[in-house]
């Protein structure tokens, strides 16, 4: 059996740009930072706890509370859930080729994002996905965004109860390139911001997919 994870802004759903707005707003309500750098990819760990705890320490001088992460999350959905549901769409022909995926026993599917669990489900919902006999790891499990790879295939094997012969990641951005070459995993690039060996446009072709796994 062979394990695919997959990312999910980007990757799955087309909400890079509505996450990013909806992250933004909310790192300045609950954390009091108007103006901070929102190029993610300058930040250590590019993942929703990560990105806040350095937006925390190098603008507030603080470390986040428990208080502060649960008003940050909280406030987070509440905006995700203000937007148009018609900014929450597809990567298309995802749902289908996770459905495809899914069906066969060939493949163990798993997500891992570095968005919170909770606004990643909301958005996954939206966008009209079911996942919920799909393992998941986010930033509330870990800040590394190795990590949370690791924790998805970890709840897949678990799942599965099984061992896999491989493991390709699906990813969008230059830090699951990076992610995925420090676990020593197959990247499968979706999206056009990748200039990788395997890259597709998006799943509107999932036989030419299916053939590269």
């Amino acid at each position: 059996m062979k394990a695919l994870v997959f990312d999910i802004d980007g990757t799955l759903t087309q909400t890079n740009a509505v996450d990013s707005l909806c992250f933004t707003q909310a790192i300045q309500e609950v954390l009091g930072v108007e103006d901070f750098d929102t190029d993610w990819s300058s930040y250590q760990f590019v993942t929703d706890s990560g990105v806040a705890q350095e937006i925390s320490q190098r603008y507030c001088d603080r470390p986040m509370s428990g208080s502060l992460t649960k008003a940050l999350y909280q406030r987070l959905v509440e905006l995700l859930q203000e937007q148009p549901k018609e900014s929450f769409q597809e990567v298309p022909g995802a749902i289908d080729f996770l459905k495809q995926l899914q069906a066969s026993p060939d493949y163990a599917v798993s997500l891992a994002t570095g968005a919170h669990r909770e606004s990643a489900l909301y958005k996954l919902e939206t966008a009209g996905f079911d996942t919920s006999e799909i393992p998941l790891a986010s930033s509330s499990d870990a800040v590394v965004r190795e990590h949370i790879m690791l924790q998805a295939l970890d709840r897949s094997a678990q799942q599965e109860r099984a061992r896999f012969s491989s493991v390709t990641y699906f990813g969008d951005a230059s830090w699951d390139v990076e992610a995925s070459s420090n676990l020593g995993w197959r990247l499968i690039g979706i999206g056009s911001e990748l200039e990788t060996e395997l890259t597709f446009p998006d799943f509107s072709d999932p036989d030419a997919i299916m053939r590269c796994l």
